[in-house]
């Protein structure tokens, strides 16, 4: 049939089923969305709900079953056919192109804007100038795509589609890189929209799946598990449907840690990609054994702080004391040598390398070593038996440990690296939002490893936007404000109010 984009007033899946090489990855889904409705779509990492969803788009062609639009079968050969009949997805794997603006990434698939004598930039700034207002999503048209954080980047993924005329919308985790702040705006802003169009919303985040859809269904193994009502389920039975058992994330109850300075950061100034300074004479101690929570909205130097620990960003001026060496400037490999973990923020370009194997991206860091090579040779019986553990260990789903990393899903390509960088035996562990991603089974799992390697003595600096998270796990809360150390407040005087306040930039003690 010819896609039109007329107005979608219901869209169905029929008995979906889709086979990969080991992994059945549907298996026989059926499901429907009516004209206004938000669908929550919820499951494990590796459930496969985003499979279902990139069939709908037309990157996957399911193996058997269709899909109706307004009671008509059609049949999406590529996204180009999903996006004339007016359907719109955001990835949780951006589509962006690093080294083009914002405009210029719009404009790729305007075509409105383009004719066989020019491209028409004036007509898509305009484009997105409108969608900016109407919807409320501010983005600077020209700024490049490697300069903003990933918040800023999934705002532009969600413009783009929105400029590209969306009238069912898909949102695959939405909010995993957004603050708290943020998180609550998109929520309204997607109510608001929902008057418009109709959504499907995969999250793991569930008082959010709560706050916004009216519907929900839960997908394990490739199947409908269950469907029903949102309102009538409370986010524990919910967790507990995903992922067959109660779920409880464990709390950081040790008693405060009195042990020695492991990490001494110095008036430390680093610039950002833009050029300014995003650290400004930036001072933070802390102790071996101990969890420091950073806490602060994104774009306030957490990632420039974490790649300059790293090595990965030139310090400007200041000291980084590593168990009395001072590591500032010195390469990442040197770093890594030196005892030095790292969870980086963006796990597809600096956590793996997508085209090398489940087994090889867990020995990256590890290729010198004995037990992995011997005269330069790999010793594959050896990297076979640590990933096949690790695969076990850290619940990795995934049909064996010769796959090509990058063609995990993201909640797995987290615990990848999360396996290779807490099997290490790692001194000290900066972990930037260790959970994002990952269901609350994984989460569970993941806080209690963190827990133990506190346990064990190592000093752990947790980077996260997310506050009940860094007040479970933290002994000490760092709020970072325009690249400075607001406070640091013990455990115990931490709460969402004061940590708001700081956040914003407020210093007033009697405030806090």
């Amino acid at each position: 049939m010819e896609i039109t984009t007329k107005k979608i007033t219901s869209l169905k899946m029929e008995h979906i089923t889709k086979r990969f090489p080991g992994v059945l990855a549907s298996d026989d889904i059926t499901m429907t969305v009516g004209e206004g409705e938000v669908l929550a779509l919820v499951g494990e990492n590796g459930a496969g709900k985003t499979t279902l969803m990139n069939i709908l788009m037309g990157l996957y062609q399911p193996d058997e079953g269709r899909i109706l639009i307004n009671g008509e079968e059609v049949h999406f050969r590529s996204p180009n056919d999903a996006f004339a009949a007016g359907l719109g997805m955001v990835h949780q794997q951006y589509m962006l192109v690093p080294n083009m603006t914002v405009l210029e990434n719009i404009a790729l698939g305007y075509k409105q804007a383009w004719s066989f004598v020019k491209l028409d930039l004036a007509m898509v700034r305009e484009r997105i100038d409108e969608v900016s207002k109407k919807y409320g999503l501010l983005v600077d048209p020209d700024a490049y795509i490697w300069q903003l954080s990933v918040g800023e980047q999934q705002r532009v993924e969600l413009v783009k589609t929105l400029c590209l005329g969306a009238r069912f919308l898909i949102l695959d985790e939405p909010t995993s890189a957004l603050t708290p702040q943020e998180t609550d705006d998109l929520i309204v802003l997607l109510k608001r929209m929902s008057s418009e169009l109709s959504i499907i919303f995969i999250s793991h985040k569930l008082q959010e799946v709560k706050d916004l859809s009216d519907k929900i269904a839960i997908l394990r193994h490739g199947a409908v598990v269950f469907e029903g009502n949102t309102n009538e389920h409370s986010p524990s039975d919910i967790a507990a449907l995903m992922t067959g058992h109660e779920v409880e994330l464990p709390l950081n109850e040790e008693a405060p840690c009195e042990g020695t300075s492991v990490l001494d950061i110095r008036n430390l100034n680093v610039k950002s990609d833009r050029g300014f300074l995003a650290l400004k004479d930036l001072n933070l101690n802390i102790r071996g054994g101990e969890i420091i929570g950073l806490a602060g909205v994104s774009g306030n130097g957490q990632r420039e702080l974490a790649e300059a620990i790293n090595g990965l960003r030139k310090v400007e001026g200041g000291e980084i004391i590593f168990y009395g060496e001072n590591i500032a400037n010195k390469s990442p490999h040197y770093i890594i040598q030196a005892g030095m973990g790292y969870i980086p923020e963006e796990r597809n370009t600096e956590g793996i390398v997508p085209s090398f194997s489940l087994k090889e991206n867990l020995i990256l860091k590890d290729t010198e070593r004995e037990e992995f090579s011997k005269h330069s040779f790999l010793n594959n019986k050896a990297i076979d038996k640590n990933a096949n553990d690790l695969r076990v260990k850290f619940d990795i789903r995934s049909p064996n440990v010769a796959v090509a990393a990058g063609s995990l899903s993201g909640g797995n390509i987290q615990k990848v690296i999360l396996a290779r960088e807490l099997s290490r035996k790692p001194k000290f562990l900066i972990a930037v939002y260790p959970i994002r991603g990952l269901d609350l089974g994984a989460a569970e799992f993941i806080h209690k490893q963190l827990l133990e390697k506190r346990r064990e003595g190592i000093g752990i600096l947790l980077i996260s936007e997310e506050l009940d998270e860094i007040l479970d796990l933290s002994d000490r809360v760092a709020v970072i404000f325009k690249g400075q150390i607001q406070k640091v407040l013990n455990r115990k005087d931490a709460n969402r109010r004061s940590l708001g306040i700081l956040m914003a930039g407020v210093k007033d003690d009697q405030t806090v």
